[in-house]
């Protein structure tokens, strides 16, 4: 704001300036009434000075309450969003879903879903499972994969053929075109989902031991 006119005897403009870059509504009343009180008597201010510095502080007046405005329906929106992905995750529960990650739960109930997407054809997969330990406990390979989301279910052993223990695992996918070019693949996670937390990071959904953000779901489905 200007205030070159708000000037007077007793007024320092200089040091207000150094220390406020914006003015805010006491400051301005502050300065137009330091200035009425300072005003040389054989030159009074104008009153078309005057009631120019009213409209200026009701423009002042005016765009505080707008800021004011606009945060408090910042906030109520973000409180609104908030509670509503908290139901959205709510009723995730029991629902099948699909979640981009590298994380796979083996619990000893049945074969386990290991999913990826392939941007282009491949000839040849080869899938990698790991322990927590980062040992390579799996390595499943097969023929010719679509484009798209594909799924193989993995019975939950190792290359001998035994059961695994229970617990997370992770798995990554190596793919080649028919000329042997490498072909790019997104891993997920697909399950039933167990519970739901609701952390300082956001909204984690848990599939057995397994957890991740809401917002890597790319699919729901009831359960299987």
């Amino acid at each position: 704001m200007d205030i070159s006119g708000l000037t007077g005897p007793g007024i320092d403009t200089t040091s207000l300036s150094e220390t406020k870059s914006i003015l805010g509504k006491e400051d301005f009343l502050t300065l137009l009434v330091t200035q009425l009180s300072n005003q040389d008597p054989l030159n009074p201010l104008e009153g078309q000075e005057f009631a120019a510095q009213l409209a200026q502080f009701s423009s002042v007046e005016a765009l505080l309450n707008i800021e004011t405005a606009l945060e408090l329906n910042t906030e109520i929106n973000g409180l609104l969003a908030q509670s509503m992905n908290s139901g959205v995750a709510a009723g995730l529960i029991g629902k099948t879903v699909t979640a981009e990650s590298d994380h796979l739960f083996v619990n000893g109930e049945g074969t386990i879903p290991v999913t990826f997407d392939l941007a282009s054809p491949a000839a040849s997969t080869s899938i990698t499972i790991k322990n927590e330990a980062g040992l390579v406990v799996r390595t499943i390979t097969t023929g010719g994969q679509e484009r798209g989301m594909n799924t193989i279910d993995w019975d939950g052993t190792n290359d001998a053929g035994e059961q695994l223990p229970d617990g997370n695992y992770t798995f990554s996918v190596s793919a080649t075109d028919l000329s042997g070019e490498a072909v790019r693949a997104t891993t997920f996670t697909r399950g039933k989902v167990d519970r739901v937390s609701f952390t300082a990071e956001g909204i984690l959904l848990w599939i057995g031991d397994v957890s991740f953000a809401m917002s890597t779901v790319t699919s729901v489905a009831e359960a299987e």
